[in-house]
This record gives C-alpha cells, structure tokens and sequence, in this order.
C-alpha cells in the first residue's frame, strides 16, 4: 500500500479538488465507529468478509484482483479469463429458462455447463454470504442475468422461469425458502449440501425439511444423507443424486507430472484444505518412514499458525507448506504427490444412521481435486460405521483405509496397491467433474416440468 496520504486523495480529494482549494477548519466533523459494513470487514475474511461478499455489496461484475489477507491473493481475470464473454453453441433443441436461488459455494464456474447445453440462466442471489466461499453475483463470467433482491417477485413474475433450482448451502435457505412459498406453480429443484447440523444450530430446521418436503425435485450429495433425510420427510417424490459443487471438466486435463518419490525422496502425501484428523503422533512413523506431508491451505494459514510452527519445528525437512494451486494447476502440481488426506475422522455412529454427524454425511469438496490429479485417497478405516465418504472411496477402490500410522506407513510402501488405486483413479476421475452429470441434471429439471405440469 502507497503513502496513505496519497492513497486518500486518490480515493476521495481528487474528485473535490477541481471544486477549489481546501482549507482546515479546526473542528472534529467526524470520528471512528466499529459497524459491519467497514471496508476492511467487508474485505477480509478475517472480519467475515471476502471477495463474494465485496462483490455483492458493492455490485461488481467484472473480475477482482483482491487480496483479502496477506496470505491469500486472488485474480479472478487469470482465473475466469477463458470463461468471459463466452459464445454459446447450443446442444438441445429445448433450451430451459433456469433461475439459480441462493449461492453457488465452490467450483461456480461448473454453472458455464449449463450455457453450454444452450439453457439461459438466471440469478437471484443472497444478499450476505456466511462463508468467504459461497459464490455470489454478479458473476465474472458466462451469461447469466441477475434479478436484483428488491423486486425478485416482480422479476420472477415476468421471466417465467421454466424450473426454479435452489442451493446450496445453509445461508440459501431463507431466500429458497420465500422463493418457493412465493411460487408454488413453478417448478421447484431444491439442491443441498452442507449442512443439515448447521441449519439445526441456526434455527433454520423447519425451513429446510419444508423446501425437501414441497420441492418438485430433490437432489441429494450422496444415497447416505438421502436416507438420514428419509427419517424426517416423506421419501416420495422425484430426486437425483448429485454432490454440490463438483468442478468443470476443464481441470481435469492430462498434464500430470513426475512423482517427487521417483527420485528417491520419499513418500509425499498431500493435504488440499484444512488438516483433519492429523495430530503430531503422526511424526514418529512418518519422519522414521521417511514420510512426507505438503499443505495447500491459505484459508486456514493465521487460525493453524502455531499447529503448523510446531509440525514444522518437529519435522522441518519432512512437514512443507505452500502458497494457493489454482485449479488449472491442480493435475500439474498434485500428480506429483503419492496420496491425498481426505478428512481423517474417527467415526462413533456404530451403524445407528441417526446418530450420524455431518463427518459422516459429508463427502468432501477436496475428493475432486484428488481425482484429478489421479491421486489415491487416505481416510480412516470406519468399517463399523456409516461414512458416506468411506462408502464411495470403497465402492470405487480408490483410498487407503488405515487404522494406525504403522498401518498407513505400509499401505503407502506397497508398491503394486498403490499402482493399483492409481489406476483405479484414473479410469472413474470423470465422474468427479460437473460436466459428466450435466446431462442426467437436465434430464431431472425435464421429468421435474413434465410432473408438475401433470398435476
């Protein structure tokens, strides 16, 4: 940042200063106060802003270059660049008018999808995002069209949307939920992820079993939180099965690189997001092992400070932080590495389905990042449990189950298992891009028109 006198002028004197000279007046006009709507708080995610939020509040639609925190920069022109001012070729004879209710979390750009089927899209957006990832308009690229949150109904009155698609996170309820009361003769597809625990703790229960109970469709992240809903709504209706905010087919390109264990160095295993389940017992196998793990967690980096002083100060030449990998460079940079640490968690559900956590329920936003870059997965072995998680990894032979870390150390040294996941990861890897469900989504958003015109 530049002199702050001069960064002032910029912002605000210049505009003034063809008007006259300025002269001091020698009396306090105004003064400091503490409110949510401060720049800085609207900026850092520290504060509970971010760039989503930033977008929405002050309108922008074009891409941001902004640095929240010092550790977190994003360039959303090198990000989105081949995504803006797209030409569309449609692919169906029966474009949809789909407006989206709410926010759209990670991998946004997945919506582009949709355009490219030749399906006009709408948005009508939350007004404040909880988290620094739940994506908002105006969005950076594609077509969509905005309906702004002051006459949403006179909007939606006039566009006539074909199908209304609500989700995806906790904050989208509210707004999914007046939409849907609001418009009961447009078909309605309510889409969530994470998380029924959170709507619980936030007095939005009601709110969320009413969209699952009245929406047209349904869509579920996996079959296990399709049957841990199914104790508490009907199970009649029509619905689909599809995670929340899987990535565009794009990164999932074929530039993989050499493995860093080729050249001798050891094992190198990956964490892309937070560190779960991970405690500092790990290090008397792995720096005996020669047992390597690299972090990519610039969201996490001030609140995991001292965690990740300490790692480093135990295993320095075995413990490796490192800066953002944009999703271009996900296969590039990740094939390097052996392994990728899903959430490692313990589970005590003890196979009572109603006594499944979200850690249960949850399938992480990472098992595509991993998949991309062709990388088996690690979790915990929860055999005796109800993980969703643990349920897709087995089905597909993609990950190590392990139940210690001497347990884990010789899994990852077995040569012909590890070629084998490897393998396995690559030829089920398309699954975990959006692309791949586009079609059976509109497939869904047609069967959801034709009921709800049949009744």
């Amino acid at each position: 940042m530049g002199n702050i006198t001069e960064d002032l002028f910029a912002m605000y004197w210049k505009k003034l200063s063809v008007r006259g000279n300025f002269a001091p007046t020698k009396q306090i006009t105004c003064y400091w106060t503490d409110h949510p709507f401060q720049r800085h708080k609207i900026i850092s995610e520290s504060f509970g802003g971010g760039l989503n939020f930033y977008r929405k509040y002050y309108d922008v639609g074009i891409p941001i270059k902004l640095r929240v925190y010092s550790e977190k920069f994003i360039d959303e022109k090198k990000m989105y660049n081949k995504y803006t001012n797209i030409k569309v070729t449609p692919v169906t004879s029966h474009p949809l008018k789909i407006l989206i209710v709410g926010e759209l979390a990670y991998n946004p750009e997945r919506i582009i999808a949709l355009e490219e089927y030749g399906h006009k899209l709408y948005g009508l957006w939350i007004e404040r995002p909880q988290y620094s990832f739940q994506t908002v308009g105006p969005l950076p690229f594609g077509n969509i069209e905005d309906i702004p949150i002051d006459d949403w109904e006179n909007r939606i009155k006039k566009i006539q949307p074909d199908i209304i698609y609500g989700l995806l996170n906790t904050a989208a309820i509210p707004l999914a939920y007046d939409v849907l009361c609001k418009f009961k003769d447009i078909p309605f597809v309510w889409h969530f992820k994470e998380g029924p625990s959170i709507a619980l703790r936030t007095g939005l229960w009601k709110e969320l079993l009413y969209l699952y109970t009245f929406s047209d469709g349904k869509i579920f992240i996996n079959e296990t939180i399709k049957e841990w809903y199914h104790q508490f709504i009907p199970s009649k209706g029509l619905s689909l099965i599809l995670d929340g905010d899987l990535p565009k087919n794009d990164f999932f390109n074929s530039n993989f690189s050499q493995k860093l264990s080729a050249s001798g160095t050891g094992i190198h295993t990956l964490v892309a997001g937070r560190m779960i389940g991970i405690d500092f017992s790990i290090w008397k196998t792995f720096i005996n092992k020669d047992i390597h793990i690299h972090v990519y967690t610039e969201s996490y980096i001030i609140t995991k400070e001292k965690l990740f002083n300490e790692m480093k100060r135990m295993a320095p030449n075995h413990f490796h932080l490192h800066k953002h990998c944009p999703h271009d460079k996900w296969v590039e940079e990740f094939s390097k590495y052996d392994a990728g640490w899903l959430h490692a968690i313990d589970s005590s559900n003890n196979g009572n389905l109603m006594q499944a956590s979200w850690d249960d329920l949850n399938i992480p936003a990472r098992i595509s990042t991993y998949a991309a870059a062709g990388l088996p997965m690690i979790l915990k072995d929860n055999t005796n449990h109800i993980v969703a998680t643990h349920k897709k990894v087995k089905e597909l032979d993609i990950g190590i189950f392990f139940q210690n870390y001497g347990d884990l150390e010789r899994q990852l040294k077995d040569e012909v298992k590890m070629k084998n996941l490897r393998t396995n990861v690559i030829s089920s890897r398309a699954q975990f891009h959006f692309d791949y469900h586009v079609s059976n989504l509109i497939s869904f958003f047609e069967k959801v028109i034709k009921s709800k015109k049949s009744k």
